[in-house]
Order: C-alpha cells, then structure tokens, then sequence
C-alpha cells in the first residue's frame, strides 16, 4: 500500500511538470519492506556504480543468452539508517527466467532515484546527502556512493 501511495505522489509530480514521457526510459527504485532474501533471484556479480543527477548505474554480469532477463532496483527497508549522512540499502533483483545458458553477459543498467528522494522529503522534511549501498547477491558486500539531494524535486 505504501508503495502505490509513494507511486502515486511521484507520477503526480512527474505530470504536474510536464515530464510524463521520461517515465518510459526509466526504471524506478521500488521502496518495500521485503527482505533482502525476497528480494533478489537470481545470481548477479556487481561490478561497478556510478550516480550521476538522480540516475545510478549498475555494471553487472552473469550468466546466460538464451531468455530475456529483467531487473529491478529495490529499496529494503523503507527507511534510512540512521548515520550522517544517512543510508539506504538497495538491492537488484535479477530474473534469469530460467536461461540455463552459461555465456557472460556483461551490462549497465540505470535507474531513477526519484522514489528515494521523495523518502527522504517525507521523512525530514528537505532534501539532503545519502550513501547509497548497493549490495552483491546474497552477500553483506557492497558498493556505496552519494546521492545529493541539495536542489531537490517537489
């Protein structure tokens, strides 16, 4: 329920400023309360971010060829680890759609932070500095940058 809440707010801004057909080329940080466990699938190796504006970018590989894959970026918990500057966990969920195929496959892919900033507006009332985490498969390792939220949206 809350996610369809924090969807809703978020299209509403996206409409309200003229942006409707960006919605297409992104996908979106998904907040949740799943576990990390629930969350990912299947086996991926991390092996680079970068964020640039309001857009991560996650070098990835794994293995396959033969079935499209699919991957969406979570956010778990829905809540900010109390630090300064705070942090948030993401995890990629990774769908392999049952591709046996052993080829590396070797990709960026991008998602839009927006969901997050929104988050944090809600929670503190401004915009400001997060580390984001992003950890590997099934792993306490990860990688972390910061996202900065000093002009904000909303």
């Amino acid at each position: 329920m809350k996610n369809i809440i924090y969807l809703r707010i978020f299209l509403g801004i996206i409409i309200a400023l003229g942006c409707v057909s960006c919605i297409c080329f992104f996908n979106w940080v998904i907040i949740t309360d799943k576990s990390p466990d629930a969350v990912q699938l299947d086996p991926f190796n991390l092996e680079g971010m970068e964020i640039v504006g309001d857009t991560i970018t996650l070098s990835i590989s794994y293995a396959g060829g033969c079935e499209e894959h699919s991957f969406s970026l979570y956010m778990s918990p829905a809540t900010f680890l109390e630090s300064y500057p705070v942090q948030a966990n993401l995890y990629l969920r990774h769908d392999s759609n049952g591709d046996a195929c052993e080829a590396l496959i070797s990709e960026d892919i991008s998602f839009n932070l927006h969901p997050v900033a929104l988050l944090y507006k809600k929670i503190y009332g401004q915009f400001d500095e997060i580390v984001i985490n992003v950890f590997e498969y099934k792993s306490n390792d990860k990688l972390n940058d910061s996202y900065c939220l000093l002009s904000g949206i909303g």
